[in-house]
C-alpha cells in the first residue's frame, strides 16, 4: 500500500468569515460615530452621547468577542478532528476519509490538547480586540472634544474653515480614522501596525493549521505511529529545504528531525506555511528517491 497523501485546507472560507464578524463591529461603531457627530450642540448633550457611545463600543465588541468564539471553537475542533480522520486514513485503517471521520474518538489527551489550541487562540485575537477597544475609545473622546469647540466656533459667529478636523468628522473620514486608528490587530514591536483583517487572517489560518497538526499528532501518538514525510511544492525560501524530509511527529523515532524543533526554527511550519505532512507506518512505502532525497535533507540539515 502507497501513502495516502491528504492536501491541506487553505482556510480561506474560514479567515473570510470570522473578518466579517469584525467588519461588522467595526461598521456598526461607524455609525454610532455618525450620530454622535449629526446630532445635539449642547455641550451637556455632548458628553452625554460620549458616555452612551463608550458603552455601546462595549456592547458591539462584546457581541463580537462572544460570536468570535463560538465560530473558533467549532471550527478548530473541526480542524482537529479533520487531523485525527487524515491520520487513520493515510495508514490504511479505513476505506476513505469520511469513514475515517466518523470513527473519530475523543480522548483525554485529544479534549486537553484542542482546549488549549482554542485559548490560545481566542486569546490572540481577544488581545487585538482590547486595542482596539482601547482606540476606539479614544476616537470617540476626541471626535466629541473636536464637535464641541467647532460647534462653539460657529455658535460666536466665526467661520469654521474647513480643515483636516472637520474632515475627520464626516462619515468617510470617520470611516478611515476608525479603520486606521482603531481596528489595529497588534502593533508590533517595531512599532508597525498591523491591520485588523490581516492579523485576524493570520491567527486564524495558523491556529486552524495548528488544530490539524495537533489532531495528527495526538492520534498518531496514541496508535504508536510517528513518521511522516513533508509535503513537497517546490517552495523558494526556507522551507525548500525541508520539503521531502521524514521526520518523527512526537520525537519518539531516532535519526529523525522532530516537528516540534523543526517549528521552532522558524523556517517550517511557521504563519501562513503551506507545507503539511503525510504520516505513514514504515519507511519501505516510500520509493527509494523518496528515502535518498529525505536522507541528503536531513544531513544537510544537521550540517
Amino acid at each position: 500500500m502507497s501513502i495516502r497523501k491528504i492536501p491541506e485546507p487553505t482556510y480561506d472560507k474560514d479567515s473570510k468569515k470570522i473578518i466579517k464578524m469584525y467588519d461588522k463591529a467595526r461598521q456598526a461603531i461607524i455609525l454610532e460615530l455618525l450620530k454622535l457627530v449629526e446630532t445635539g450642540s449642547n455641550d451637556k448633550v455632548k458628553i452625554n452621547q460620549q458616555a452612551s457611545m463608550l458603552r455601546q463600543v462595549d456592547f458591539i465588541l462584546a457581541e463580537l468577542n462572544a460570536n468570535v468564539q463560538a465560530t473558533l471553537e467549532e471550527g478548530l475542533l473541526a480542524s482537529f478532528t479533520e487531523g485525527q480522520a487524515v491520520l487513520s486514513y493515510s495508514v490504511g485503517d479505513y476505506k476513505s476519509l469520511k469513514e475515517a471521520t466518523e470513527n473519530v474518538a475523543f480522548s483525554m489527551l485529544a479534549q486537553e490538547t484542542i482546549d488549549t489550541i482554542m485559548q490560545d487562540t481566542f486569546d490572540d485575537l481577544l488581545s487585538a480586540t482590547q486595542l482596539t477597544s482601547k482606540r476606539t475609545k479614544q476616537i470617540v473622546r476626541r471626535v466629541v472634544s473636536e464637535k464641541m469647540k467647532i460647534d462653539m466656533a460657529r455658535a460666536k459667529g466665526y467661520d469654521v474653515m474647513k480643515s483636516s478636523v472637520i474632515e475627520e468628522l464626516t462619515k468617510s473620514g470617520l470611516s478611515k480614522t476608525v479603520t486606521k486608528d482603531g481596528f489595529v490587530g497588534i502593533i508590533d514591536k517595531a512599532g508597525r501596525k498591523w491591520k485588523m483583517s490581516n492579523y485576524v487572517d493570520m491567527v486564524v489560518k495558523t491556529k486552524y493549521k495548528q488544530a490539524r497538526f495537533e489532531g495528527l499528532r495526538t492520534k498518531a501518538l496514541e496508535d504508536d505511529i510517528d513518521l511522516a514525510i513533508i509535503s513537497s511544492h517546490g517552495a523558494k525560501d526556507a522551507c525548500r529545504k525541508y520539503e521531502g524530509m521524514i521526520i518523527s511527529m512526537n520525537g519518539t523515532t531516532k535519526g529523525y528531525p522532530s516537528y516540534s524543533e523543526l517549528r521552532k526554527s522558524n523556517e517550517i511550519f511557521h504563519p501562513r506555511c503551506k507545507h503539511t505532512i503525510y504520516p505513514f507506518r514504515s519507511p519501505d512505502l516510500l520509493s527509494e528517491d523518496e528515502r535518498q532525497k529525505s536522507e541528503e535533507q536531513i544531513k544537510n540539515y544537521r550540517k
